[in-house]
């Protein structure tokens, strides 16, 4: 597998160029008024030059997100500019992109102030995942090399690759009933072996036999996946991705010095990733969910401060003065003396100290010979004593790592502590091409870094470089299923067009395997429309109409609901709407609508005769009576109470009926009028406007009509369903 091509490396009369130009900036920016600032930060922006060699490493952690610039000359990294910026909210889980708009945000601050500083435009990136949910994976291959001259480079990259890809099979096996995908988000080479015997180095050798053993990291696809939506958002492109604490290895405990059994812990605000080195190897990985945070908890619930003010705190424990200062959640200014708040923390200490010194035992098979910790949580009071004391070593032998530890790395005059070992880490493990644990492929005229490493298909390449399921595989519109009045509706949507894809020029399928160097063109498949449908597609002349109906207000007209509302007739129709449309425009549609029987009585409009075709105008009055007089008061019928008194009660001149359930005595009428129907509507909690509830009306259990009459000893129902 050929190696990613290589940028030159810059000379030091270019780096003393870089920085004096920066210098010279930064001065400018300084003395211009606030007028003009804005010009002189539109003429930066239109004179950045290309990123060219320099490395711009991210480290997107749970507290802060931390950005170095630098590059690599004669093996040494020469940083070249720093940025940090701390998350306003916790959008950062135990190393999680939870809210990725919100660090986003933050790290396109981290990169804009970079960008504007050293007159650069950032398009490529390295960055690493922390060891969240992290799975490990041993395994080695064994390779033929009795036909070959010599063992290049080339060939040792190739044969991990092969190697990874074993071990992404092992792990996929491992999990298979998880619904995560995982990806190889670094590996560590144990040993190498050629005819059995231990090498360090493999290239320019002769044998019969190589046999690579290795370690590979795995993450779940949610962890990745989270990284890239932030760099996507910012507009960088992943250049190379490895674990967090392979890349804080490579500046701390370089190979040279792995020999000794050694222990890293990079303690951020969410996480404790750890890597065992030993015998010249990293030979473990664990992480632990535990970090800087726990104590910032504990930390909140003793003072009862915000989270930012707790971080504050442990801040000022770690400076020179004796006493900290902090307001609680009312608002109260509080002093306190170092050593006390360092006594209240120091359950919290001990307790992360025991999660830590357990989980690298438990990776390591016994107690380290000596731990380095790095991060924004290894600065926490007595933390290390507490570990050394708990694995039984030195204290002396349990040290914080800074610059004063990274080897091989130029920090200038900067003065950089534990937290910035991983983001220079990352830098640098990207530039010495040891985070190649992916493959590189030109798709649709540009490069990919692949960074999952086992054996892609077309279609997993696809969706790692960002194209949508939709725009892979395309898909049909979506049909349209609704109810109107009663009856089932289905639209299709339409058709949609497939993708075209060819690798190395010839037509290909989604199932394709893909290798180092192959060239991918993908034409994104067209997918077809959703179907649409508006009320007015079914009834254009909506219409309302206010009318009186027996002394009551009611509505005429057409009218359209949605699921019980009404709408108007630009209303987009949704799936499993359930739409109806009422057209009670003439006096025959409404009168069924409301009830009324035209066959029993004389229905009059206005006082007036009509027939059932007239078309009902707003204000109509609408009755069973010729003329217009004003409607009778309703006296409020008697409801009969039950009693114990064994004689009837005198009812008089009175219709007794069941109504609605309840007994009850209607008067007799002045006009000694027989009671209709609609008599009784006033005693009914009726809504006549809603149309969209069901009106019941029986007597005897049989369907009425208004006009019906009613006669002592009927049972009455008036009411509305639905």
């Amino acid at each position: 597998m050929p190696a990613p091509k290589r940028r030159g490396r810059p000379r030091k009369d270019e780096a003393a160029a870089r920085a004096s130009t920066a210098k010279s900036t930064a001065k400018t920016a300084s003395k211009s008024t606030s007028g003009r600032k804005r010009s002189t930060a539109s003429a930066a922006k239109k004179t950045l030059k290309p990123q060219g060699n320099i490395i711009f490493a991210l480290d997107i952690g749970t507290r802060t997100v931390v950005g170095v610039l630098g590059y690599m000359e004669n093996e040494v990294f020469h940083i070249t500019d720093t940025e940090s910026v701390p998350h306003l909210k916790r959008a950062m889980i135990d190393g999680q992109v939870e809210d990725i708009d919100q660090v986003a945000k933050v790290a396109l601050k981290v990169k804009e102030t970079l960008e504007q500083r050293n007159s650069i435009k950032l398009s490529e990136v390295s960055v690493a995942a922390a060891g969240r949910a992290l799975k490990t994976y041993r395994v080695s291959m064994d390779f033929d090399v009795s036909d070959k001259n010599t063992i290049t480079a080339d060939m040792v990259r190739t044969m991990e690759y092969e190697t990874i890809q074993k071990a992404q099979t092992g792990i996929d096996e491992k999990f298979r009933n998880e619904d995560a995908v995982f990806y190889c988000v670094g590996h560590s080479v144990v040993h190498y072996y050629l005819d059995d015997y231990v090498m360090s180095n493999l290239e320019g050798h002769k044998g019969e036999k190589v046999t690579v053993d290795l370690i590979g990291a795995f993450l779940p696809d949610v962890v990745v996946e989270g990284l890239y939506a932030v760099t996507d958002k910012i507009g960088l492109k992943v250049k190379s991705m490895t674990l967090e604490p392979i890349a804080a290895m490579n500046v701390i405990i370089p190979p040279e010095i792995r020999l000794i059994n050694i222990a890293l812990v990079d303690i951020g605000a969410g996480t404790s990733d750890i890597a065992v080195a030993r015998d010249g190897a990293i030979v473990a990985y664990a992480m632990a969910t535990v970090a800087g945070d726990e104590i910032s908890e504990d930390i909140v619930r003793k003072y009862l401060v915000d989270f930012n003010m707790a971080e504050s705190m442990k801040i000022q424990a770690g400076g020179d003065d004796s006493e900290i200062t902090y307001k609680d959640i009312f608002g109260r200014e509080k002093t306190i003396s170092k050593q006390e708040f360092i006594e209240n923390c120091s359950p919290s200490v001990d307790s992360l100290a025991d999660v830590i010194s357990q989980t690298v035992c438990d990776a390591n098979g016994q107690s380290p010979a000596a731990m380095f910790l790095i991060g924004g949580g290894s600065m926490a009071s007595g933390l290390t004593d507490a570990i050394a004391k708990k694995l039984g070593i030195d204290p002396g032998r349990v040290a914080v790592g800074g610059q004063e530890f990274m080897k091989n790395v130029d920090v200038g005059a900067r003065k950089l502590g534990p937290e910035y070992v991983t983001p220079v880490g990352i830098a640098v493990t990207a530039c010495t091409n040891m985070a190649y644990d992916f493959s590189t492929v030109t798709l649709n005229g540009e490069q990919v870094r692949v960074f999952d490493t086992k054996s892609l298909s077309v279609f997993e390449l696809l969706g790692a470089a960002g194209f949508k399921t939709s725009q892979i595989m395309g898909h049909s519109g979506a049909g349209l299923k609704f109810v109107l009045n009663g009856e089932t509706k289905i639209i299709k949507g339409t058709a949609f067009t497939p993708a075209v894809i060819t690798v190395n020029g010839k037509p290909s399928a989604l199932t394709t395997k893909i290798k180092q160097g192959d060239e991918i063109t993908l034409v994104p498949a067209v997918n077809g429309e959703n179907a649409h449908a508006f009320i007015r597609d079914y009834a254009k002349d909506i219409t309302k109409v206010n009318v009186v109906f027996c002394g009551e207000n009611a509505v005429a007209g057409k009218r359209a609901f949605a699921n019980g509302k009404e709408v108007g007739t630009d209303y987009e129709i949704q799936p499993l709407d359930n739409i109806e449309i009422h057209d009670s425009r003439t006096l025959g549609a409404f009168l069924m609508q409301y009830g009324g029987d035209t066959q029993m009585a004389d229905v009059f409009v206005n006082g007036d005769s009509v027939p059932e075709s007239y078309i009902l105008n707003e204000g109509d009055k609408v009755g069973f009576e010729k003329a217009e007089k004003a409607p009778e008061p309703v006296t409020v019928p008697k409801v009969i109470e039950e009693t114990t008194e064994s004689e009837p009660e005198d009812k008089g001149n009175y219709v007794s009926v069941i109504f609605n359930g309840v007994p009850t005595d209607l008067p007799e009428k002045e006009s000694k009028t027989p009671y209709m129907l609609i008599d009784l509507f006033a005693m009914a909690d009726i809504d006549i406007e809603n149309t969209t509830k069901r009106l019941v009306l029986s007597i005897n259990g049989s369907s009425a009509k208004f006009t019906d009459k009613i006669e002592s000893g009927d049972i009455v129902v008036v009411k509305q369903e639905g």
